[in-house]
């Protein structure tokens, strides 16, 4: 299961509704025939396969104008992420960095990147600005 269970981890529901949104985002800029979404961290490539599946069946107008670009630095996550999107092969194509991306019309997104980079939380008090922990009772 990993360190966390996530939206993604309980079923595809999560992508199929995104899917809708980023249909609506393609209607909204007129029915492009080339709409791109850019999803970083995509991990085994689950999510990605949830809103093509769900581009494929319930919007296929839409599915036919999308494509996916899924940057992710590392081959062996590149290779696993190839495998869940076997079926998509002729819509998914990998960058190794965002740099590497071409200018594009569509959604640049993260579902759970930014919550895997670690951080120091800082708080403003009267002594100036001191680091937040976390303590062994909370």
């Amino acid at each position: 299961r990993g360190d966390y269970f996530t939206n993604v981890s309980v079923g595809p529901l999560f992508g199929q509704l995104l899917a809708a949104q980023f249909a609506e985002t393609w209607e909204r800029l007129g029915k492009i025939d080339n709409f791109i979404i850019v999803e970083q961290g995509a991990h085994h490539g689950e999510f990605a396969r949830d809103v093509l599946e769900a581009a494929r069946e319930r919007r296929p107008e839409f599915f036919e104008a999308l494509r996916y670009r899924i940057v992710e630095p590392f081959p062996v996550l590149q290779d696993r992420q190839s495998q869940t999107l076997v079926e998509f092969t002729d819509r998914v194509e990998w960058r190794r960095s965002p740099a590497d991306l071409e200018p594009f019309v569509g959604i640049h997104f993260s579902n759970e990147l930014l919550d895997a980079m670690p951080v120091h939380l800082l708080a403003s008090t009267g002594d100036g600005w001191r680091e937040k922990f976390v303590g062994v009772e909370g």
